[in-house]
């Protein structure tokens, strides 16, 4: 599955790859630090919590005129084979203030294990498998030139050629396109909106319709000074925060009081069904993804909702619950949007779960189904 997610990731950026390299030949590029893309650690795949760290950029990465020179699946393999080695424990200047900092000690918290051990224990398999399960990205592919091609002698001019030409790489879809993390830190204040809000880019596995712009919840954390985003379109949470060192330094509050509100908010968001309580919990499968348009699935969407309206003393018509269905993206066996009048078909697939609940013995559920829907007159008339 994981040599899956790369080949995904490696298709995902061939493309934009070939295009940029045309947009840069013939230029003087000495001096220039090349892009960064983004690296997926070895036990990403098999985890059951899949995580994407976004960064702002690198500080110093290989040269321009390298990657030019170099194979494009070689070159995509290198942050990969960076994390895989673990080389990120030795680039944090320090473990109070930093990118790698925050990313570790979120990590020990998630998973329930001490910050020293998940750095230093190189021969505990399981806890080292952690620092290998998650993706690594910047929303900057190309660094600020005063960070490393001034000191380097590289031409600003040129410089700024490269960097408009590397625009394309910078979008979070990419991300999600190929690996479909299910949490997204972009741990970068100044990070746009377009980096992340951008649903024209996203792959068509997502069947996403673009002119429906606001599939997007968003909640603020005003005391911790961060957002959470909902992107329903691709079923995926993302916290944008301040830089860790602004964290660390300058909040008043610390990384890890920041890591405290993160844990807190990913379980009451109740983003998987469980947290684990230990690193042997990464490898839990997950619960397996159910097709909504199955007749089981849609029993137990009805059951579900049944349940709440009887609680409630409500009700829901049939036309209601079909623009529900339509809404969601749950079809008719036939693979059909229900009509639009809450007709035979819905009540028909009402009536029988019901008699699905009955036959088998969960007379509970058969009630509340029975007593929870109802015509558009308000009847109980689809029997």
């Amino acid at each position: 599955m994981h040599t899956n997610i790369i080949e995904r990731r490696n298709a995902e950026y061939l493309p934009l790859i070939e295009a940029f390299k045309d947009k840069v030949k013939g230029l003087n590029l000495d001096g220039i630090t090349g892009p960064h893309f983004p690296g997926i650690g070895e036990c990403y795949s098999e985890s059951k919590y899949k995580f994407a760290f976004i960064g702002w950029e690198t500080y110093g990465w290989d040269l321009l005129t390298d990657f030019v020179k170099m194979d494009t699946n070689q070159y995509l393999s290198i942050t990969d084979n960076r994390l895989n080695r673990c080389e990120h424990l030795g680039w944090a200047a320090n473990w109070h203030a930093t990118f790698w900092g925050f990313i570790i000690k979120f990590l020990a918290e998630f998973y329930k294990v001490h910050f020293k051990e998940l750095i230093v224990d190189e021969k505990k398999i399981e806890m080292r498998s952690i620092l290998k399960s998650f993706i690594w990205g910047e929303t900057n592919s190309i660094e600020r030139f005063e960070i490393s091609g001034m000191s380097e002698g590289g031409d600003p001019a040129v410089w700024s050629i490269v960097k408009q030409a590397s625009k394309s790489f910078d979008n979070l879809n990419h991300i999600i396109n190929s690996c479909a993390p299910d949490v997204v830190f972009i741990v970068h204040g100044g990070a746009s909106k377009e980096y992340f809000l951008n649903d024209d880019s996203l792959s068509d596995i997502f069947g996403v319709d673009v002119s429906r712009k606001n599939n997007v919840l968003h909640l603020q954390n005003d005391e911790m000074k961060y957002d959470y985003f909902y992107l329903r379109n691709s079923n995926t949470h993302l916290f944008k925060l301040p830089h860790p060192t602004w964290m660390g330094l300058y909040s008043g509050i610390g990384i890890d009081r920041y890591v405290e509100a993160l844990y807190k908010d990913i379980s009451n968001y109740q983003i998987w069904d469980t947290l684990p309580t230990s690193p042997r919990d990464r490898i839990t499968p997950q619960i397996q993804k159910y097709n909504n348009s199955s007749r089981e699935r849609k029993y137990q969407i009805i059951a579900s909702i049944a349940h709440s309206l009887t609680h409630n003393d409500i009700v829901m018509s049939g036309k209601e619950l079909q623009d529900l269905f339509n809404m969601n993206g749950i079809t008719t066996q036939y693979g059909t949007q229900y009509g639009d009048n809450g007709g035979r078909g819905v009540h028909k697939l009402i009536s029988s779960a019901w008699k699905y609940y009955q036959d088998n013995g969960d007379f509970q559920t058969a009630y509340d189904i029975a007593r929870a829907f109802v015509n558009q007159n308000g009847e109980y008339a689809y029997w």
